[in-house]
């Protein structure tokens, strides 16, 4: 797989700092200004914010079949600054625990046409801390506990999110996702996951039986949502009702190598250099994103 390509956020406005985008050179004088267009669901009566041309990692490739908004389809997209109406939406638990609160937040500060509930996860996970930035302003402070078993202590850390990088999403990413399964000798045909696929994983485990013998199925729900199509090695049809009990009976190195097909991150939430101020353990590990990432 190719390198992927690493750009900070404090770039991405200024099209002369992306590199590998067709359509960069394309665009016309002031693309790269704020465009004026009115806040979806809230009345224009009270309109103080103007939304913001906002590039995203996966370059808008695998959004034509859900609209046809040029911009997106360039790679860019325009949300406005959060209000108030969306940290309400923050302070409702069955929002947060049902995986709807992020959908509903970026439908609400989407100026772009189109669905939040379309938006890859690769996308949605970058666009929390564009949201973020352009909302409540550059500097983000946090809380971490050392990971150090002997010191496990709490110490705060910042970061600008502008510097933060991220990594695009590879050109050579189609959909379906046809991976070949060299155990078993199936194929399976997925799709990347969107917002709308959390909610999806959440339903399933809501309408299973509960009890305390549950094991954690998520990994295997997110595979059966974002899957299209599974052929057996004659290249039948494997009934979707079978999906899941499919899925529980991969070989470890078909499973692997699904997920890596299939797996993609940004990266922008990882956390790089951080040592422990009480220990001088090196600290690995992903940025909070919590109610509290929304405050001044």
């Amino acid at each position: 797989m190719p390198a992927k390509k690493q750009v900070k956020l404090e770039d991405q406005i200024d099209l002369s700092k992306i590199k590998n985008i067709d359509a960069a050179e394309a665009t016309e004088p002031g693309f790269t200004e704020r465009i004026k267009t009115s806040r979806k669901a809230v009345s224009p009566k009270f309109q103080f914010t103007d939304a913001e041309l906002i590039p995203i990692p996966s370059r808008g490739r695998l959004y034509e079949s859900v609209t046809d908004d040029k911009d997106i389809l360039k790679g860019f997209i325009k949300m406005f600054p959060m209000t108030i109406k969306e940290e309400e939406i923050l302070s409702t638990p069955r929002f947060i625990k049902s995986g709807s609160a992020t959908r509903m937040i970026l439908e609400r500060c989407l100026a772009s046409d189109m669905d939040a509930k379309d938006l890859l996860l690769f996308d949605s996970n970058f666009l929390l801390f564009y949201l973020r930035k352009i909302s409540y302003g550059d500097k983000y402070k946090f809380e971490i506990t050392c990971s150090n078993a002997i010191c496990e202590r709490k110490f705060t850390h910042e970061v600008d999110i502008s510097k933060l990088v991220f990594e695009d999403l590879p050109k050579s990413v189609k959909e379906p996702i046809v991976v070949k399964l060299p155990r078993s000798k199936y194929t399976v045909k997925a799709i990347l996951a969107r917002l709308y696929h959390s909610e999806e994983i959440f339903m399933r485990n809501q309408n299973r039986k509960r009890s305390t013998s549950d094991e954690d199925k998520r990994m295997i729900d997110n595979l059966v949502v974002t899957t299209v199509e599974i052929l057996d090695d004659k290249k039948n049809q494997v009934n979707k009702s079978d999906w899941e009990e499919f899925f529980e009976a991969l070989p470890g190195i078909d499973a692997g190598l699904l997920r890596e097909k299939t797996t993609f991150s940004t990266g922008v939430d990882e956390l790089k250099d951080v040592v422990c101020p009480y220990c001088d353990a090196d600290y690995s590990g992903t940025i909070p994103i919590g109610p509290e990432f929304f405050r001044f």
